[in-house]
């Protein structure tokens, strides 16, 4: 439903309010402990004898990450990835040793295959697959001439990456880095107090934040996903208790949804005071482990009490039903946090700890070919110099095109990409023939690395440096060329360091140029699938009412207000200059989403009325009505059907009047849903067999 109060002033700050800091919170200790990691893995890899060991000291400043969770975390990834792709490489050096275009052309439909992968999927699952990816680059295509050593290097890149993992494992073990699980606890309390005002100010008829900015807090809300993976590898008991932050998360979003229907319900219909007072002092109450049947039951039953003669009109049942379901989620919320910290059983409710997140396949095949182009075309130009060390070029670009298929913009990654190697270039110049001519020893080795790793930690926790910071800290160890035997001559360095720039210049063209994903084309896609969904909804065919739903809804909408923002942040580079951001079009589609789960939900409720003998006859009609009357009727049977399960409620035992004042007030929902958004439904074309 649209939105149509604006509040002047926010009751939360959020992200965009605040200056980012220019040293982000936390950065001191995130840098020693990647600065302990690092020489603790290149001290190992010396010791080793390893034949890369700069390549342990990246894989450290890959996978390094300011919070314990997120460390343990990627590195199982990244141990899963490497695996995957050291196996694809020697299988493929097995097959296609002698014919060069077939083992380059195999390595490329793997990387296009792991990057489609990588792009469908979130967190660091997405890492551990676009690593499964770029991992056969670093091995099969580094001994395209010399196959016959495809296991020596295999041994030796799986060595490195145990190493830099079990160093920042050690690291983050002996100092104690902040816990995961505990951030997402603290952040679950945070955002709960937040849901209780937002609830308790629709409650009162106040006007809360629009349907944009009720957005962005459900994208704060569902940033806390991310989290739940990180926490898994930190405390025990972890299914039932990630599962109570699950339920937690979905509890927030269920009470969002319903406290944004309130207020408009307030703003635009007659409520009757008896009913607003009572809901009002529930919500004073503590949670007292009541659904939303049991909810409108015993809100039914006290204000009988007061007013012996009361009979909810549509309108009230509207309102009672949303008011019952904000009433009963509390106790999600409270239930889910509860479980998180002492992983308290939970029971049945820890079914709905489902959060389901929308894939767009069309971006996740542009990033496959992207990948499958940019490493065939740097490909034939490493070939075409006839240089054989072009193949670090080679191996160099995969990596870049790879691990930017899911940045959130390729071109500012591959900004980031040229930025960063041509600075870690310059800064390996240095360090290489001013500074390792007088060092003799691994502690002085050490401290030269302190002020190098600082910086790059600094730039990394930045959002506007992150891709800069990545690429220059990842890649100085290689690009320096750290080995046991450290070779200071100058032709090799810019012999090696000259491809490392030209692959840095080639993913920027690449990334820019090649099918770059504009804002416009992904939320188009997005306005699509919620348009698809609806006409599912509408046909009685769509996905059922619950938590899966209600999550990839708020999903979609947090990507579409994402890309809306993105769109709206660089109008040149996205065809032609674009106006402000058009609340009333962002609106729009909310209403659509709003009016999907609201068909979904009074399914739910029909089904429950089916078990109900003196209900089945009315919900049967209901449900024939809903799933194939045009417009027009429903426009005139809505509010006749749902007066006729109010006056079957009148006179029904307990749990059938519950049931039948859901189905009114559901009824009256869709009714009065459709009534407002009758031209975004023309506008966008959706149920043309319905007009």
């Amino acid at each position: 439903m649209t939105e149509g109060v604006q509040t002047r002033m926010r009751w939360w700050p959020l992200p965009g309010d605040l200056p980012n800091p220019p040293f982000p919170p936390g950065w001191i200790g995130f840098s020693l402990r990647s600065w302990a990691a690092i020489c603790l893995a290149l001290a190992t890899a010396f010791w080793a004898q390893l034949d890369a060991p700069a390549g342990a000291a990246v894989t450290v400043m890959i996978i390094t990450q300011p919070l314990r969770g997120q460390a343990l975390s990627k590195a199982i990834y990244r141990l899963i990835g490497t695996g995957l792709g050291v196996i694809a490489s020697i299988l493929l050096i097995a097959c296609f040793s002698q014919d060069r275009g077939m083992l380059l052309g195999g390595c490329a439909l793997w990387m296009a295959g792991c990057t489609y992968i990588g792009s469908l999927e979130r967190h660091f699952r997405s890492y551990g697959a676009l690593l499964a990816g770029y991992t056969i680059a670093l091995v099969a295509i580094n001994v395209v001439d010399t196959p016959h050593n495809v296991f020596d290097v295999a041994v030796s890149r799986a060595s490195c990456v145990a190493i830099g993992i079990a160093s920042v494992a050690f690291v983050n073990m002996l100092t104690g880095s902040p816990k995961a699980w505990q951030k997402l606890a603290d952040g679950l309390e945070i955002r709960a107090r937040q849901i209780r005002e937002f609830g308790h100010r629709a409650l009162q008829g106040e006007s809360v934040v629009d349907a944009m900015e009720t957005t962005a807090l459900a994208g704060d809300i569902l940033s806390l996903s991310a989290q739940i993976t990180y926490a898994k590898t930190e405390i025990d008991r972890s299914t039932r208790r990630t599962a109570g932050a699950r339920l937690a998360i979905i509890g927030m979003l269920t009470v969002l949804g319903s406290g944004r229907a309130i207020a408009h319900i307030l703003r635009t219909r007659n409520v009757s005071a008896l009913a607003r007072r009572h809901v009002l002092a529930w919500h004073e109450l503590r949670e007292d482990h009541s659904d939303r049947y049991e909810t409108v039951g015993s809100l039914i039953k006290t204000m009988r009490e007061e007013q012996p003669d009361y009979h909810p009109c549509p309108a009230d049942a509207h309102y009672l039903e949303r008011a019952a379901v904000l009433l009963s989620n509390r106790l999600h919320i409270s239930t889910g946090i509860n479980t998180l910290q002492y992983a308290t059983p939970a029971g049945e409710a820890l079914k709905l700890a489902q959060i389901v997140q929308h894939p767009d396949h069309v971006a996740a095949f542009i990033n496959a070919v992207r990948v499958l182009l940019g490493f065939s075309i740097t490909a034939g130009l490493c070939i075409a110099s006839g240089q054989p060390a072009s193949m670090a070029a080679l191996s160099q670009a995969a990596l870049i095109l790879t691990l930017a298929s899911t940045a959130l913009d390729t071109s500012q990654f591959g900004l980031g990409a040229i930025l960063g190697l041509t600075l870690a270039v310059f800064v390996a110049i240095g360090m290489n023939y001013l500074i390792l001519p007088h060092i003799a020893a691994f502690a002085a080795l050490a401290l030269v690395f302190l002020p190098h790793t600082i910086f790059a930690c600094v730039m990394l926790m930045n959002a506007r440096t992150s891709s800069i910071g990545f690429n220059y800290g990842a890649f100085f160890p290689v690009i320096l060329g750290l080995s046991n035997h450290h070779d200071y001559d100058p032709i090799a360095f810019i012999s090696r360091n000259i491809f490392f720039l030209l692959s840095g210049v080639i993913s920027f063209v690449i990334l820019v140029l090649l099918f770059p994903p504009t804002p416009r084309s992904r939320r188009f896609r997005i306005a699509a699938s919620i348009g698809q969904d609806l006409e599912a909804q509408l046909s009685g065919k769509g996905k059922p009412a619950g938590a899966a739903l209600l999550s990839l809804k708020y999903d979609r909408l947090v990507q579409l207000l994402t890309w809306t923002k993105q769109l709206h942040a660089h109008p040149a580079r996205n065809q032609g200059a674009e106006r402000p951001v058009n609340r009333h079009v962002f609106n729009r589609l909310v209403a659509l989403e709003d009016l999907t789960t609201t068909l979904a939900r009074i399914r739910h409720y029909l089904r429950e009325a089916d078990g109900c003998s003196c209900l089945a006859p009315l919900a049967g009609e209901a449900r024939h009505l809903v799933n194939s009357a045009s417009f027009s009727t429903l426009a005139l049977a809505l509010p006749r059907l749902s007066t006729e399960f109010l006056a079957l409620a009148q006179n029904a035992p307990p749990r059938e009047r519950t049931i039948a004042i859901l189905c009114a007030g559901s009824l009256e929902a869709v009714h009065s849903t459709l009534a407002e958004n009758r031209s975004t439904l023309m506008h966008f074309g959706l149920g043309r067999s319905r007009w």
